[in-house]
């Protein structure tokens, strides 16, 4: 049988980070959740047992010493192994920074799975941030402080070699995140970095595994994708909305990376929207 312990408490500090809940499950064996789509960042650590990661069409095979990143905005869901299931924490969070934070975790849009390797301390702290609710004398500054430090723990003891070509490329994927509906391109990237074009283009291939203008076409059609579902906006609008200022052009595109047109994706999703 399931044990579970989950808390609930708003806390930011300013606009850059926030906390917003934790939690502890020993799962039953299958014991699954979603697909379900949140709002912020959720980080779920195992602490022991197995389990598996469902997002955009891929699985993510877990054990103790793992880790599993959850995106605002995307469907996923997860389930406990059957033979071995496995016992979790979790922190969910926000803020302007969180994003960037995470990147200097080796978490990010291209990687979600993280493994360990802070020697225990990472579970330690994750742990004493969930126990912290049972203490009567916690507060706000306490929950923050160990938010900061379980997201420390999770970041490299030495810098990453080319580290300041993945702080460009940091930038161009934050700009890319935050202005995806705008009519922007490679140049506005690059100047926005700070970098020629072509230096864009050859580090983003390096670090990204694409180009710059694929990676943003990609980055808008999932969002889209994203709105079809869980909106019921016109398709025009949520074209419009995803930065594709001609329709054809996001029809067409849209059926080369889903295999159908746009109604089509929402209908077989469940939802219909007025035409």
């Amino acid at each position: 049988m399931a044990e579970l312990k989950e808390y609930y408490q708003e806390i930011k500090s300013g606009d850059e980070l926030a906390f917003y809940f934790c939690g502890w499950e020993k799962c039953g064996p299958g014991h699954s959740f979603g697909p379900a789509v949140r709002p912020h960042f959720l980080f779920h650590f195992v602490l022991s047992g197995k389990g598996h990661y469902d997002r955009a069409g891929e699985r993510y095979e877990l054990e103790a010493g793992q880790g599993f990143l959850i995106l605002p905005g995307e469907s996923t869901c997860y389930q406990a192994d059957w033979a071995d299931p496995w016992e979790y924490c979790w922190i969910g969070f926000g803020g302007t920074e969180a994003g960037s934070i995470l990147r200097e975790c080796g978490l990010g849009q291209e990687n979600l799975v993280y493994q360990d390797r802070s020697g225990g301390q990472l579970r330690r702290e994750m742990m004493q941030l969930v126990e912290s609710f049972e203490h009567s004398d916690v507060n706000s500054y306490m929950l923050l402080g160990r938010l900061y430090l379980t997201l420390a723990y999770m970041m490299p003891k030495q810098p990453a070699a080319g580290s300041v070509l993945q702080d460009y490329v940091n930038r161009a994927l934050d700009f890319i995140h935050n202005n995806f509906s705008y009519e922007i391109g490679v140049e506005e990237i690059a100047r926005t970095v700070g970098i020629d074009r072509t230096y864009l283009y050859r580090i983003f291939r390096q670090q990204v595994g694409e180009s710059p203008k694929r990676y943003l076409t990609a980055f808008r059609l999932r969002m889209a994708a994203g709105m079809l579902v869980e909106t019921k906006l016109p398709v025009t609008e949520v074209a419009l909305s995803c930065g594709f200022k001609e329709v054809s052009l996001f029809d067409r595109q849209f059926r080369a990376a889903y295999g159908c047109p746009p109604l089509k994706y929402r209908r077989q999703a469940g939802r219909e929207a007025p035409r």
